[in-house]
């Protein structure tokens, strides 16, 4: 296959996640930790990236995890719902994740917690929460008695001039792909019924591997043939059901802030995607490769000129209709997987477009700069 223009690396930035998890404090972790550990139920709080990062990490967990947006969430707001979890549950947490800790949904059921909390004086409750900034609004929940609050950086501070950077906050990278490998490692450990201490020696482990992954990828001929593509006036849609829906969610928000540069959209899979047209492209994230919905929509694409790559867990029907990358792990580590192998796509469109001299919006060429600059 022949290359264009070879990508030039610009993964640095997964070495800054890497640094950020390992410099989480040790004596902040381990109340928040254990709050989880020991909660009958936990109810999952945050927007967009944050939000999959979330969903992701904590996936497969032994326990009762709850959204406020689950059909049978018993209220349509957690003030609402606490009295009726309280007589169900034991202990109930409540776990945040939100880098600028200022996030409006997240904020306002912290909001509505505490007052419960103060006002019943229930001791069944905890408030943790995941900020870059312990003193936003939702960091100062630390102060309170049941409020435990771990501080993850990773949000750019440098780039205030930039009033189209800041709006898009596509810089956001860092923070989210660090709090989902936290999430993960806390997950498995709680599974376990492991000490806090195991957290961080998972995290050791997982970056080496991480790291190894994405290398891989993006040195792949199908991930340079995808950069091809994306440089062209197309449509990009990323596509997953279940766990993998939230991994395709967090790629085609990033996708969409460059593509949109263009004068091109990225989707998500489901009711608003368009029908597929003639150089159009479809990128897929499947465990099995075997998902039916997936593999109707990797027909249709074909039937229509489109282009289809996908991430997989093992050799399978999808593997052999698309130009596909395999990453060996187990259900419970593929998805965290596949967020960090997608994660340098949109950096890596930036990098060709702007080596061809296209104008781009300057908060996209700070963020290019921005990641480039994010080393061990």
């Amino acid at each position: 296959m022949a290359r264009s223009n070879i990508v030039t690396g610009g993964t640095r930035y997964i070495n800054g996640v890497i640094r950020n998890v390992r410099n989480i404090k040790r004596r902040e972790l381990k109340p928040f930790y254990n709050a989880l550990h020991e909660a009958d139920c936990i109810i999952l709080a945050g927007e967009g990236r944050s939000q999959s990062a979330l969903y992701i990490g904590l996936g497969q967990m032994d326990k009762d995890v709850r959204t406020v947006v689950d059909i049978d969430f018993p209220g349509s707001n957690i003030r609402d719902a606490a009295p009726v979890l309280e007589k169900k549950y034991d202990k109930i947490a409540l776990l945040v994740n939100s880098g600028s800790g200022e996030t409006s949904t997240p904020k306002i059921m912290v909001r509505q917690l505490a007052d419960y909390i103060e006002r019943t004086k229930s001791d069944k409750f905890t408030i943790n929460a995941l900020v870059s900034n312990t003193k936003s609004s939702i960091g100062q929940i630390g102060e309170r008695d049941y409020g435990h609050v771990v501080e993850l950086t990773g949000r750019d501070t440098k780039s205030e001039t930039t009033n189209g950077f800041l709006k898009h906050g596509i810089m956001n990278d860092v923070y989210e792909l660090g709090s989902l490998l936290l999430f993960q490692k806390m997950k498995e450990a709680i599974n376990g019924n492991k000490d806090y201490k195991i957290v961080f020696r998972k995290i050791e482990t997982e970056s080496k591997v991480v790291g190894k992954i994405v290398n891989k990828f993006i040195s792949s001929d199908i991930y340079e043939d995808a950069i091809d593509n994306l440089e062209t006036r197309s449509r990009i849609t990323m596509g997953g059901v279940g766990p993998a829906r939230h991994v395709a969610k967090m790629a085609a928000i990033r996708l969409q802030h460059v593509k949109r540069a263009l004068g091109d959209e990225a989707y998500l899979s489901g009711t608003f995607a368009p029908r597929p047209r003639a150089g159009d492209i479809l990128f897929l994230i499947s465990l099995s490769g075997e998902t039916e919905p997936l593999l109707g929509w990797c027909k249709e694409q074909k039937k229509f000129g489109g282009h289809v790559y996908s991430i997989v867990g093992r050799e399978s029907t999808l593997s052999k209709k698309s130009d596909s990358f395999t990453i060996e792990s187990t259900p419970d580590t593929f998805y965290e997987r596949a967020a960090f192998a997608l994660s340098p796509l949109p950096l890596h469109l930036v990098e060709r477009l702007y080596q061809r001299g296209f104008m781009l919006p300057e908060y996209i060429l700070e963020w290019l700069r921005v990641q480039h600059s994010v080393t061990e």
